[in-house]
């Protein structure tokens, strides 16, 4: 094969390629319109999601003071808090929604009244305070007032912290997902009466991440220290759990 003829066949072969090329591209480019619309429009609707709470979360502590006897204060500390957690399993409380969240032994000082301008010995360590948390989930909240006031008479001496949540919001959510919707697409129509064109094929719809939660209602029970005396059943109302579903759809734009 001479030189001439190699030039043809690259030149031929070059071409060739090109020519795909502008092929695929074309191809590309009408698949992208035929699939995407050049005129849309986007629309949101929104629907209230309120649902019962069915579990109460609440944190107990137990606060022991003593001397310089470290293991002391930790056996006294570790034998109300093991009554507790035994207590609460009694009540049907299971060893899943038991956690200890805090474990903290921290020294107290003893400071000396120092001259002004003299030397002043540095504080001594005194004793020890021993602090234990147990986070605690309740699903039976037949329960909850009385297994507040009982944890006190077992030696807790810190109850706080209660709220509610939903174990399983699933259904309320797609409920409200649905009437989310259906507001869109009526605000879709209304939109398109007033520009004056007809609604094409919606060509997208996504759940907009960023779901709005309301502080739930419902009473907030113990809260702070409480004395080792005996302390009534409070009354603790769960109340409800709101939150807002936000749904975005695109359609396409028909003249």
């Amino acid at each position: 094969m001479t030189e001439e003829h190699m030039k043809q066949v690259k030149s031929v072969a070059v071409a060739v390629l090109a020519l795909a090329a502008m092929i695929y591209v074309y191809q590309y480019g009408r698949s992208i319109d035929q699939t995407y619309p050049n005129r849309i429009f986007m629309v949101d609707g929104e629907a209230k999601m309120e649902t019962a709470t069915d579990i109460a979360a609440f944190t107990a502590s137990v606060v022991t003071e003593g001397g310089k006897n470290v293991a002391e204060i930790q056996k006294q500390n570790v034998e109300k808090m093991n009554t507790i957690n035994a207590f609460l399993q009694e009540k049907g409380v299971e060893k899943k929604d038991l956690q200890t969240s805090q474990y903290t032994l921290t020294p107290r000082y003893t400071y000396s009244n120092c001259a002004f301008g003299g030397t002043c010995p540095p504080p001594v360590i005194s004793g020890y305070t021993l602090t234990q948390t147990l986070s605690v989930k309740i699903r039976n909240l037949d329960t909850i007032g009385d297994i507040l006031s009982s944890i006190v008479e077992k030696g807790a001496n810190n109850v706080s912290g209660i709220s509610f949540t939903v174990d399983d919001d699933t259904d309320a959510k797609q409920v409200a997902r649905m009437e989310a919707i259906a507001k869109a697409k009526m605000k879709a129509q209304e939109i398109a009466k007033a520009g004056n064109f007809r609604l094409g094929k919606l060509v997208s719809l996504y759940e907009d991440s960023g779901v709005t939660p309301y502080a739930q209602t419902g009473y907030g029970g113990l809260g702070g220290a409480v004395s080792e005396m005996k302390v009534a059943a409070p009354v603790i109302e769960p109340g409800t759990q709101s939150s807002t579903v936000r749904m975005n759809l695109t359609y396409e734009i028909i003249n």
